[in-house]
């Protein structure tokens, strides 16, 4: 008979995010649904794709994604977290490597949101889209 897993309690969404930024390069798909909620209400989009709604869904969105043999790394730069009581949002610009080449090959802007839950803190929205080119954000100047 299995031994039932204990559930990680995360006490702060930093270490949440932590966990599910070491699953995803460790493409460990209990790893990743360890840091979500279990909840229907959940939402999580990748760069390009769809948007995925519930546990389930979500859950066959990594599992397809981690289903390739690119390996990914990620360093966040620019990191923004909103944290009250019992809900935190974190933004950033996800520097993403490929293989074992250490220059970023490209970057996302990324929003997880973390709810704290009774088994700690969990992500319930995982945002991320391709960035746009530095010159495309950059203010043109005044308007008149």
């Amino acid at each position: 008979m299995a031994k039932p897993r204990t559930p990680t309690i995360f006490t702060s969404p930093q270490d949440a995010a932590m966990a599910f930024y070491q699953a995803f390069e460790a493409k460990d798909v209990d790893a990743m649904m360890a840091t979500w909620a279990e909840d229907e209400e959940l939402v999580c989009i990748h760069p390009g794709g769809p948007r995925l709604v519930g546990y389930e869904a979500v859950r066959a969105g990594w599992e397809q994604l981690f289903a390739s043999d690119t390996k990914l790394s990620f360093r966040l730069d620019d990191v923004t977290m909103v944290e009250t009581v019992g809900l935190a949002m974190q933004s950033a610009i996800e520097q993403v490597t490929v293989g074992s080449d250490s220059k970023p090959r490209g970057a996302a802007i990324v929003t997880n949101v973390f709810l704290r839950t009774p088994s700690g803190w969990r992500l319930v929205m995982h945002h991320s889209s391709p960035a746009p080119a530095i010159a495309a954000i950059q203010p043109a100047g005044p308007l008149h």
